[in-house]
């Protein structure tokens, strides 16, 4: 029986997000703890930008975001984006055994292969997206930029250079639908991490546990965790929801003979 995780048809956008739900939840053995690891290690980076900029504030006023302050804020998406691109691999490899009707094993989802790709992918995406936002408005071209990428070399299989190109294309396909669907899912889980991240620093001073730069930084970290994780499912479920609208997927899959493996989803023209 085939799994829920990834249906083999069209999908609404909230279909899409549920989708990506569902994909990180069977992904959370693996995909969860190395999102922490990665979301920790970005919050160590921003703590000293945010002192350097900010005055060590987390949510600065409009106007300390303006001259050279936004170089932090560049930052901040640059890693973001390589953070989502490494989380891809073990989405991408749950979103493939999802739709193979196969469980996924932590150890299978962390198979050190597609990382070295993923890496160089997460590098050319996040100083891509880095040197965008410094200009205006330049996230959101960055954003949806190569957000398809790993989810192109783990799913189909492509070379990473070869998965650069097709991430784009992906993305762009269908009048940018994919790429418009991961901005909105980018917004949707900012609103979400501010509220559950600002929840949890009011928490600790209801108790009276002054957070400080760290304790914030360690509430979002926590917060961003889940974040990461479920964006970078997003963007395995937009791809191959892409498949299926442009490419005919599901017909292809099914007119398959035997059962489906994740080796089914590979490309091979």
């Amino acid at each position: 029986m085939r799994s829920p995780s990834v249906p083999l048809r069209p999908l609404t956008v909230g279909e899409l997000l549920d989708a990506s739900v569902e994909v990180t939840r069977s992904a959370g053995r693996a995909v969860l703890p190395l999102a922490l690891l990665l979301a920790a290690l970005e919050q160590v980076i921003m703590v000293w930008l945010r002192e350097g900029f900010f005055r060590g504030s987390i949510f600065p006023d409009v106007s300390d975001l303006i001259g050279p302050a936004w170089f932090a804020v560049a930052v901040g998406a640059g890693t973001e984006i390589a953070i989502i691109a490494i989380l891809g691999v073990p989405a991408s490899r749950a979103a493939a055994a999802g739709v193979a009707g196969t469980a996924p094993r932590a150890r299978d989802l962390l198979r050190p292969g597609a990382f070295v790709g993923a890496a160089f992918i997460a590098l050319v995406a996040g100083v891509t997206a880095f040197t965008v936002t410094l200009l205006p408005l330049g996230w959101f071209v960055a954003y949806p930029l190569f957000g398809l990428a790993v989810a192109a070399a783990v799913i189909d299989r492509r070379n990473p250079v070869l998965a650069l190109g097709r991430g784009v294309a992906m993305g762009l396909r269908g009048g940018g639908r994919a790429a418009g669907v991961r901005i909105l899912g980018y917004i949707s889980f900012l609103l979400v991490r501010l509220a559950f991240g600002f929840g949890l620093i009011a928490a600790l001073g209801f108790f009276g546990i002054d957070a400080g730069p760290w304790g914030q930084a360690a509430c979002f970290a926590i917060v961003n965790t889940v974040a990461y994780a479920t964006l970078a499912g997003l963007d395995a479920v937009l791809h191959l929801e892409a498949r299926i609208r442009t490419e005919g997927l599901d017909i292809a899959l099914g007119r398959s003979p035997g059962p489906l493996t994740p080796a089914d989803l590979a490309v091979t023209r």
